[in-house]
């Protein structure tokens, strides 16, 4: 694995600038807009792709008979496939996001949910909440899959922000290196276009390659059909 120095060292490289003697307390303004290009590119790239573990995590939620419940405080957002966030139990149907505030309001009113489980995000940075609908039942489970914020790790500890030499980046280094570099050539106006270019191929390799199973679908059909897919009410009266 590579550190975050090592990083940071060779972008420098690629720009003609001298490696300061420590990155971690660099003040001087290029090794600033470095220390800002490597976060601007780290932001991206976790925000663009489903990485695999140890980025990617899951988290099991046991019901309670309440509506809201915290999510890890490593959480930065939800895996964008339609099992993000599943119930355990029974069918092992997929819960249905909300997105909206009107909406989540009126199926409040409504009172009920038919043969679905809503869920809805709350919060800001590590104080998300998830809320659901109807709400969880006592002992039922919900895995929630996710993006971790934390990026590094130094001594088997895992963490979102750079501040020690010896913090080793979980996330693929000619990406991140690239992505500093396209960063620096354009804010000195310089020829930018060709890095970018490699950036964006290095992107969509490793989207491929993190998650195998790719294919452009127009019918709006999911790739896997399963006999849960039949949504079932959770109480079926006698006939």
């Amino acid at each position: 694995m590579t550190t975050v120095v090592e990083i940071l060292n060779r972008a420098a490289r690629q720009c003609s600038v001298s490696e300061p003697a420590s990155w971690v307390s660099a003040t001087d303004p290029t090794a600033l807009e470095f220390k800002d290009f490597l976060d601007e590119t780290r932001e991206d790239v976790q925000m663009r792709c489903d990485w695999v573990g140890p980025i990617s995590k899951t988290t099991v939620i046991t019901g309670t008979g309440v509506e809201d419940y915290a999510l890890p405080t490593n959480f930065l957002r939800l895996h964008r496939d339609d099992y993000a966030v599943y119930e355990r139990n029974r069918t092992r149907r997929p819960c249905v996001p909300v997105t909206r505030d009107g909406e989540w309001e009126y199926i409040d009113e409504l009172g009920i949910t038919g043969a679905y489980r809503f869920f809805r995000l709350q919060g800001y940075d590590e104080n998300w909440t998830i809320g659901f609908k109807e709400e969880l039942e006592t002992d039922l489970t919900v895995v929630v899959s996710y993006v971790s914020k934390n990026w590094i790790v130094n001594a088997g500890t895992e963490k979102s922000e750079f501040t020690d030499a010896a913090d080793v980046c979980l996330l693929p280094r000619r990406l991140i290196e690239t992505g500093i570099v396209w960063r620096f050539r354009r804010r000195k106006a310089l020829p930018y276009q060709d890095v970018l270019a490699e950036y964006e191929i290095l992107m969509a390799r490793g989207n491929t390659d993190n998650r195998t199973r790719r294919r452009i679908d127009f019918s709006g059909q999911p790739q896997i059909r399963s006999p849960f897919d039949i949504p079932v009410p959770d109480f079926i009266p006698p006939s």
